[in-house]
C-alpha cells in the first residue's frame, strides 16, 4: 500500500552554518517563542541547551544564583545546583514518571541563558523588558 503524500515541503539537501554565539542565540530566541506559546517544556529544554554552549567568566545569572548565600545557608551546593537544573535534567535525562513546569521555570532558564550572551537579539530585549515587568508576579 503507498504511503500518504506528506504535507512538508523540505529541502532534504539545505544546510545551515553557524557560529557558536549564533547558533545559541537562535535556541534562546525559539525558547522565548516556545515560552509565549505556552510549550514550557520545550523553552526549557532550548534554553537549557543555549546556556550550556557558552562559556562565559564573567558575571552571568547561573554563576550569581548557584553562590547565593541565603541558598547556600539552606542546601549544600551539589543539592542547590540540582534544584535549579531539576526540570532541565528531568527533559534531558527523564527519571520521575511526571514533571510540573511552570511558566516562570522556563522564563528563568531562558533569562540565564541570555545572560550567557554578549550579544542580544531585540526579542531577547522584548524577553526581559517582559521579565522585569512581571517579576514580582512569578
Amino acid at each position: 500500500m503507498p504511503l500518504p503524500e506528506s504535507p512538508f515541503q523540505i529541502d532534504i539537501g539545505a544546510s545551515l552554518s553557524l557560529t557558536l554565539h549564533e547558533a545559541a542565540s537562535r535556541q534562546v530566541d525559539a525558547a522565548i517563542d516556545a515560552l509565549q506559546a505556552g510549550d514550557f517544556d520545550v523553552a526549557l529544554t532550548l534554553a537549557g541547551a543555549a546556556e550550556g554552549m557558552i562559556e562565559r567568566t564573567g558575571h552571568h545569572m547561573f554563576g550569581w544564583l548557584k553562590q547565593h548565600p541565603r541558598a547556600l545557608e539552606r542546601f549544600d551546593k551539589k543539592e542547590w545546583i540540582s534544584i535549579l537544573n531539576s526540570e532541565r535534567d528531568w527533559l534531558k535525562h527523564g527519571g520521575r514518571p511526571a514533571m510540573h513546569i511552570e511558566c516562570a521555570g522556563a522564563a528563568f532558564m531562558i533569562a540565564r541563558a541570555a545572560s550567557k550572551l554578549e550579544e542580544w537579539t531585540p526579542k531577547m530585549v522584548a524577553f526581559k523588558i517582559w521579565l522585569l515587568a512581571n517579576i514580582d508576579n512569578i
